[in-house]
């Protein structure tokens, strides 16, 4: 059997739409009591013409809801031409009042026209504005990259010249003497400033020139730290230790402090513990022969 699709209600809505108040929906006509259906779920908005027919077959047979729907369908109708002939007046003024509408219509065709042409020309032009300030914005911010970069390269070479001058290093030889505490400290500090601006310029060709000086520099103070260092540790001097210690944390060469402690402190020592601890041992041997 063909499935039977009910009608009753977009019906109902057009009618609802044709009483002046397109808000206000007549009501639905009742229908005999034998329905198998309750007339309102055809004004529900989420209706479903599947989920009805399966609801309905688990009352009655397909017949039976082919014929409900039918005997509906008739009352629907009737009451849609009672209300027709109801505000019959309405229907006819609603065609007469469309008589002209098509000549309006094209009346407003052509002002309409100029304005959408108007719209979109202003509308080019604020994108054409909008374009030409965001390529301002982008080569404002390349200026200032260079800028910035530039700056950064000014800072290498005048750290570089200014540790040199605290080193005492000349343009053909540097020197290997040992410095004192606190100018180790102001170098180091110079030193991390001079890293740091390397870093951020690598790959930069005025950095790859002065590389050499830059590693000339990192071998004198490390030197000259290493000594400072060493002479801590030889006569136990903590002021000199703390000040060293800082200074490597400063320019990140923890490790180096840990070798340098490693080699002239830990190695001495076990050594020694090593060298009582075989004495011992072979003087018992000899005890034992």
């Amino acid at each position: 059997m063909p499935r039977v699709i009910p009608r009753p209600a977009s019906s109902a809505k057009q009618v609802g739409t044709m009483t002046g108040d397109p808000n206000k929906a007549v009501p639905l006509p009742s229908g005999p009591a034998s329905l198998c259906f309750d007339k309102d779920v055809f004004m529900k908005d989420g209706f479903d013409v599947d989920n009805f027919v399966m609801e309905c077959r688990r009352r009655v047979p397909l017949e039976t809801l082919r014929d409900d729907l039918n005997t509906y369908l008739k009352i629907l109708r009737s009451a849609m031409i009672e209300l027709i002939n109801k505000d019959y007046a309405d229907f006819v003024n609603l065609s007469t009042n469309l008589v002209g509408m098509d000549k309006a219509i094209t009346n407003l065709t052509v002002p309409l026209g100029e304005m959408k042409d108007q719209v979109m020309t202003v509308k080019v032009a604020m994108e054409e504005a909008v374009h030409a300030v965001e390529e301002k914005l982008k080569h404002r911010e390349q200026i200032r990259e260079k800028k910035a970069c530039l700056q950064r390269l000014m800072n290498i070479i005048s750290s570089v010249e200014k540790i040199e001058k605290l080193l005492g290093i000349s343009d053909n030889e540097s020197t290997t003497g040992t410095l004192t505490g606190q100018l180790i400290e102001r170098v180091a500090n110079e030193f991390n400033k001079l890293q740091f601006n390397v870093t951020k310029s690598k790959g930069h060709a005025l950095v790859d020139k002065i590389r050499p000086r830059i590693t000339t520099i990192t071998t004198t103070l490390q030197y000259s730290l290493e000594g400072h260092f060493v002479e801590g540790l030889e006569n136990g001097n903590v002021e000199i230790l703390q000040q060293c210690l800082r200074t490597y944390a400063l320019i990140d060469k923890i490790k180096d402090a840990e070798n340098l402690f490693r080699i002239n402190v830990v190695r001495p020592y076990m050594e020694k513990v090593i060298l009582i601890f075989t004495l011992h041992y072979l003087g018992d041997l000899k005890l034992q022969t």
